[in-house]
């Protein structure tokens, strides 16, 4: 039987998690029920004080806004007197101030009183940690030489061949996985993501008969021949395609973090992040899907886009490519996330992932990145890596968690 004093440290940290979820939601009313009438907090910014009207003001004009909101359980402590509790905790803030995006990683300290039989929070402050304590103190940036570069475009071009036979055994088209200066050109299908030459330029300067081979291959199907090329590869090899016509039409970032010891698994109150298995395989793939068909617009537009059916094909054989781990998360019991990831040659490839639109903004995508780093740790990989459009969301959810950018890949298109 639990006694008054377990009862009431359970009424305190239910309502500073209501706090947390008015803040996220922008829930002007709840707020406001939480908030004691002489409420006054000290900014974890500036250290200004603001009183109740204000913040509740900030919160109803929008100038305030919440994007994401970590909250860290196992390093919140509560302190209970008769009508007065303290909480002490940590958090990682994403908030948006007028035109300013900011990430604050704090100590809070919130004070409750005990109003009429209720808990209402009378007094916050927050105090700026000048990093999160997950990256641990003296983390270098991952510095990426081309031995590095090497093992990842080798690691991405196995992930394509072998995506690429998965689509042709679905499908029964008659697609080609061509080995090429240690890349692979691949055909899949008609629209397929895995139409593309990837790991080109760290297996020597490709000749014009076998560059001539591919094009002709791709032409034959009526479709452009798509290279990404990795900047730390051969120089020479950018001229080379440049002479044969191929344009400059995007970019995309490679980006990777050192695997040391064990890692935190961050998981915000009411989210579950666990492995995915076959039984579940639909599932996971719609949620893949309906991620995907609305990307943030942050940064610089992505330069393709798909249907449903290409992209519901494209996840099913990418998840179907052996060795990958995949995941979901759910909010409230409903699957609202999913990711995946495998492992080559000691590199962790995170190979996608995705929240629905209803459901973003909740700390799905740092769930599922934390979890999916613990494993890969376990798993002896000494560095996870992914791949981002630049200036993306994907891109600043990746560097907040530690993530460094190693280099870049110049897209070539040559039409038939």
């Amino acid at each position: 039987m639990e006694s008054a004093r377990d009862i009431g440290i359970c009424e305190v940290l239910a309502c500073d998690e209501s706090f947390f979820t008015a803040l996220l939601a922008a829930d002007h009313d709840l707020l406001g029920a939480i908030l004691a009438d002489d409420f006054v907090i000290a900014d974890v910014l500036s250290g200004q004080v603001a009183r109740r009207d204000e913040l509740l003001g900030a919160i109803r004009s929008g100038q305030l806004r919440f994007a994401e909101v970590t909250r860290h359980a196992g390093e919140r402590s509560v302190r209970l007197r008769d009508s007065a509790a303290v909480v002490v905790g940590r958090t990682t803030m994403v908030m948006r101030y007028r035109d300013d995006q900011v990430t604050v990683h704090s100590r809070y300290t919130h004070v409750y009183t005990r109003e009429n039989r209720r808990w209402r929070l009378m007094s916050a402050q927050g105090t700026p940690t000048t990093m999160a304590p997950r990256l641990g103190a003296g983390r270098l940036p991952l510095f990426c030489d081309t031995a590095l570069a090497r093992r990842i475009e080798q690691a991405e071009a196995q992930l394509i061949a072998e995506a690429s036979h998965a689509a042709r055994r679905r499908a029964g088209t008659a697609g080609f996985v061509i080995p090429v200066a240690g890349g692979v050109a691949s055909f899949a299908e008609h629209g397929s993501p895995f139409n593309k030459v990837a790991g080109l330029g760290f297996g020597g300067v490709p000749g014009a008969a076998a560059l001539e081979e591919i094009e002709r291959a791709f032409a034959a199907r009526g479709a452009p021949v798509q290279i990404e090329l990795a900047h730390l590869a051969d120089p020479a090899i950018g001229a080379l395609l440049t002479e044969r016509g191929y344009r400059l039409t995007s970019f995309e970032n490679v980006l990777g973090l050192a695997l040391q010891g064990e890692r935190e698994r961050v998981t915000p109150p009411g989210i579950e992040v666990r492995p995915s298995g076959e039984e579940e395989f639909g599932a996971w793939v719609d949620v893949m899907v309906e991620g995907g068909l609305h990307p943030d617009t942050q940064g610089v537009p992505q330069h393709e886009e798909f249907p449903r059916e290409i992209l519901a094909s494209a996840e099913r054989d990418g998840g179907a490519v052996a060795g990958i781990r995949r995941y979901v998360a759910l909010r409230d019991g409903v699957i609202a996330g999913g990711a995946s990831f495998r492992v080559a040659d000691g590199i962790a490839q995170f190979t996608g992932a995705a929240t629905a639109p209803a459901h973003r903004r909740r700390g799905i995508q740092t769930a599922l990145l934390s979890a999916r780093l613990a494993d890969a740790a376990a798993a002896d990989c000494d560095a996870a890596v992914m791949t981002t459009a630049p200036g993306s969301k994907s891109q600043q959810n990746a560097q907040r968690q530690g993530f460094d950018l190693l280099y870049t890949r110049a897209v070539l298109v040559k039409q038939p």
